[in-house]
Order: C-alpha cells, then sequence, then structure tokens
C-alpha cells in the first residue's frame, strides 16, 4: 500500500506550519492543527479566507467570483477554503498591521 502524501503548509510572514492531507483544505488543515486561517462562509463566497500562493501548487475547487477574481488568481491568491494542496505550500497572509506582506513576490 502506497504511504499518503501529506503536505507541509508554511504561513509567512510568521513561519509557522502544519500538515495537511490529501482531500483536506488549506483552510481544514490549519483549523485542526490549531492554527485558524481568517474565515466566514467556508464555502469561497465570501473572500474572508483569501490568501497569496508564494510557492507550491493548488488545486482551486468552484468558487464565486465574488470572492476572488481572476486578476486576484493571476496575482497568486486562492481562498484557503476551496484550496487543495498538490505539493508542499507556502501561503502568505495579509493581516492589518503588515503591509509590507503586499510587496512580496511569488518564488
Amino acid at each position: 500500500m502506497a504511504k499518503e502524501s501529506i503536505f507541509k503548509v508554511t504561513i509567512r510572514p510568521y513561519g509557522a506550519s502544519y500538515d495537511c492531507h490529501p482531500g483536506e483544505s488549506l483552510l481544514e488543515a490549519s483549523r485542526k492543527s490549531g492554527l485558524v486561517l481568517a474565515n466566514n462562509c467556508r464555502q469561497g463566497e465570501c473572500g474572508t479566507c483569501k490568501v497569496r500562493i508564494r510557492k507550491g501548487r493548488i488545486k482551486l475547487a468552484p468558487f464565486m467570483l465574488s470572492a476572488l477574481s481572476m486578476p486576484e488568481i493571476d496575482a497568486d491568491y486562492t481562498l484557503a477554503c476551496r484550496s487543495y494542496p498538490l505539493t508542499d505550500v507556502e501561503i502568505l497572509v495579509e493581516l492589518p498591521g503588515y503591509p509590507e506582506a503586499r510587496h512580496y513576490s511569488r518564488e
């Protein structure tokens, strides 16, 4: 039996990390780990859980364009509640008081 892939999710600018199992969204895994990301609807409708992918690849499940626009997707933003890692991932969580976070570029 093949070993199940577990992906590491690192949160910048904090450096905290957690494990994400197959079939778990970035948000679900964060909640299980105790590192809860901002969220509200958990269904891809509100945009509260928007994060930016700095490294890695995700699969983005269906969502409402009112929650995440195409220009935001082009700028590497995603919804944590609808994002499923395909590799280890580094996400940027932009919080008030950390305006410098907006100037990170994807590596």
